[in-house]
């Protein structure tokens, strides 16, 4: 037996599973675009923060190269040392306060070191002279140097072999070897063939810690004449480190060499007043970003696992109630002729309102069988059919018909009176015996007993029951072809 559902089994499983399958999709391109808008933030993050060291830069170069000759006599509140060959001066005191605003300005935290050849802790010394009317500057390197977090020193590098440098510590293990080195340095090499802007180079390998930098400086040029470099250290994995979060990471190049990282997003990198030849890029590896994709998106998915789930539970429910009905239909209703059986009959009459008066009316097809062994079962059958239909398009929506076997049929009506009960059970047999001759050639005819009574009295459906069947058996031991009230 075909069972009657309203989805089908491939329905069930595939629908929810295309529906599903259009949000993952969704969820997988907001995600594709979120992670490039983060990208994206990060590579103009990055430029900005960049653009921001170039200004730094910038800065100390023009304070150096404007009043690099004023004289001053800021080494008086210094500390000298002599090591190694090498003359180390710093502030005396750790913190700096504006004249005259003791109590209007917080102090300031000084940290820088001057190191240079020995001469340079000589009072009489030509180097000292020099530096005298620098040194008035070195707070200014001070200041700036944590600026930013990725900021991790400022250096000023003369071509007289001396540096000036902060944090302090940042100079404390140059060696006489270092100083003499400054010219030999590639920065020296980019200040004398591009005078007129700041140099970015790197990432390179600091020496004494192994951290990873980018070097930015600048010339310092006094009357036309190279006088030292500027020189501003960046912390290159600080920088780098994404503000969103990303499964891949950011690492700058030489664009010569961008073709070898494996990248799939690069950007050059542009900043004013800077000469490079660098590239931003963003690494991608597909199962960082999946793994990523899928922790950050567990919410989304378990959301749509949940409808998923929840679509087929329900279509199955669907199908469910579907057959549910099927089979309660089928278990009231006789198969042949689509009327309730004599089970859904009962079950039927339980629940419908009931007018004053109720009728239970039996009708029987007179020499049914003779019908059937004269005609065969087929036309039985078809003359059993034709009764059914007449009987449907004979009663009102409120009345009901059955077969409850054979060739017998129950209607029920109810009504205000008596009289119109009467005349709408004698219709139904008319109408049936006067359209039989579509059936067979000389028709048939059909008996009928009628059991009417008022609401209050009428009994149980077994009692008016028994009630019709015995008039339908005096109509059939008393003519037939005629209905018994």
């Amino acid at each position: 037996m075909q069972v009657q559902r309203h989805f089908s089994l491939i329905f069930v499983f595939l629908m929810p599973l295309v529906i599903v399958f259009t949000l993952l999709m969704v969820t997988v391109k907001n995600h594709y675009d979120s992670v490039n808008s983060d990208i994206e933030a990060e590579y103009l993050r990055i430029n900005r923060e960049l653009s921001r060291s170039a200004k730094v830069v910038s800065a100390i170069d023009y304070s150096f190269s404007s009043y690099a000759t004023r004289n001053g006599s800021g080494f008086l509140e210094h500390n000298y040392q002599v090591k190694d060959g090498t003359c180390h001066i710093w502030p005396i005191e750790p913190t700096l306060l504006s004249e005259d605003k003791y109590n209007e300005l917080p102090a300031v935290n000084i940290s820088y070191r001057i190191v240079g050849d020995k001469a340079l802790c000589d009072a009489s010394s030509e180097e000292y002279q020099h530096i005298s009317g620098q040194v008035s500057y070195a707070p200014v390197l001070s200041f700036l140097h944590d600026i930013d977090a990725f900021l991790l020193a400022i250096t000023y590098l003369d071509k007289r072999g001396y540096i000036m440098s902060s944090p302090d510590n940042y100079a404390k293990t140059v060696t006489k070897e270092d100083l003499n080195s400054i010219k030999a340095q590639p920065f020296w090499y980019q200040a004398i063939y591009n005078p007129s802007l700041a140099t970015l180079e790197g990432p390179i390998t600091r020496a004494s810690t192994g951290q990873s930098l980018l070097k930015m400086s600048a010339p310092v040029f006094v009357r036309g004449e190279l006088q030292g470099v500027v020189s501003l250290d960046i912390d290159y994995e600080a920088l780098l480190k994404p503000t969103q979060k990303l499964a891949g990471y950011f690492a700058i190049q030489a664009s010569s060499n961008l073709s070898s990282t494996g990248s799939t997003k690069s950007r050059l990198l542009s900043i004013e007043g800077v000469t490079q030849e660098h590239a931003i890029f963003y690494t991608l590896n597909w199962l960082d970003e999946a793994g990523y994709f899928f922790s950050a998106k567990s919410e989304n998915l378990l959301v749509i696992l949940v409808i998923y789930v929840f679509s087929v539970t329900a279509l199955f429910f669907i199908n469910t109630r579907v057959e549910h009905s099927y089979f309660k239909d089928l278990a009231a209703k006789d198969p042949m002729t689509g009327l309730l059986n004599r089970r859904g009959l009962e079950s039927l009459l339980k629940t419908i309102p009931q007018d004053r008066y109720i009728a239970l009316a039996v009708f029987d097809i007179d020499n049914f069988k003779f019908i059937n062994d004269t005609y065969g079962h087929d036309v039985g059958d078809r003359v059993i059919i034709h009764m059914a239909n007449q009987i449907s398009a004979s009663i009102r929506s409120s009345d009901v018909a059955a077969r409850i076997g054979g060739e017998e049929f129950i209607v029920y009506m109810t009504a205000d009176s008596r009289e119109p009960l009467h005349t709408s059970l004698n219709r139904v047999r008319e109408v049936i015996c006067s359209s039989s001759s579509l059936i067979l050639e000389q028709g048939f005819t059909v008996s009928g007993g009628a059991e009417v009574v008022e609401r209050d009295n009428h009994g149980s459906f077994e009692v008016m029951f028994k009630a019709a069947d015995e008039k339908l058996y005096t109509a059939k031991t008393s003519g037939k072809n005629k209905l018994v009230i």
